[in-house]
C-alpha cells in the first residue's frame, strides 16, 4: 500500500485581508496570513455556509495577495472575512514497497505546484489536487466544496494498489488540529 500525506499543518483566519476602516472614508494595510508563502496546497473553510474550496498554487502569498482587492471591492469587513479560515502546506508520497527485503521505499515531498497537479504514485500518475478536492468532498460530512470543474466527478484510484491516503490540519482556524485517513480502494466507484 502507497501512501498520500495532505500535510495542511499551517492555519489562520482571513480576517487581515479586510483593511481596517479609518477616518474620513479611508482604509488602513491588508494583510496576509503569518507565513502564507512558497508553493503548496491550500484550502479555505466557509464558516458561514460550510463551504470549503480546495487549491494549489506556486506561490500562495500571490494567490492570496492577487484577491485582497476583491475583499476591498466587495466591502467585506474584518468581521465578514474572520468567517474564512484557511489551511495549508505541501504533499509527501510514499510509493507501495516491493517483495522481498530490503528497505522501504523514501518518502519524497511534492516539490511544484503547477497545474495540473500530477504525480507518480507507484509508477503511475494520480492527479494529486483532483484526488485532495475528492477526499475533502467525499470523506468529511456535511458542507459543499467549490470547486466545480474537479469536485463533481467520482475520481477512482489509477494505480493497481490501495493508498492509504491521510489529510492533517493543523490549529488556528475554525478547527483544532487534525487527522483523517481512509484507504482509497482499487477500482469501484472511487471517491
Amino acid at each position: 500500500m502507497s501512501n498520500i500525506n495532505f500535510n495542511l499543518t499551517n492555519a489562520s483566519y482571513l480576517g487581515g485581508m479586510a483593511p481596517p476602516a479609518l477616518a474620513g472614508g479611508a482604509f488602513g494595510n491588508a494583510t496576509l496570513p503569518h507565513g502564507l508563502a512558497g508553493a503548496g496546497i491550500y484550502l479555505i473553510v466557509n464558516e458561514a455556509n460550510d463551504n470549503r474550496y480546495v487549491g494549489i498554487s506556486n506561490n500562495l502569498a500571490q494567490r492570496f495577495a492577487t484577491r485582497m482587492a476583491t475583499v476591498t471591492e466587495m466591502g467585506w469587513s474584518t468581521a465578514n472575512m474572520n468567517q474564512l479560515s484557511v489551511y495549508w502546506g505541501g504533499i509527501q508520497i510514499q510509493d507501495t514497497p516491493g517483495p522481498g527485503p530490503g528497505a522501504p521505499p523514501l518518502v519524497r515531498n511534492v516539490a511544484g505546484f503547477g497545474a495540473p497537479l500530477n504525480e507518480q504514485v507507484d509508477g503511475v500518475g494520480v492527479q494529486l489536487e483532483r484526488l485532495l478536492i475528492r477526499f475533502v468532498l467525499s470523506q468529511f460530512v456535511g458542507g459543499t466544496v467549490s470547486n466545480n470543474m474537479l469536485a463533481f466527478a467520482p475520481y477512482v484510484n489509477p494505480t493497481a494498489n490501495p493508498i492509504n491516503v491521510t489529510f492533517n490540519w493543523g490549529a488556528g482556524g475554525h478547527f483544532n488540529a487534525g487527522q483523517h485517513t481512509a484507504v482509497w480502494a482499487v477500482g469501484g466507484a472511487g471517491w
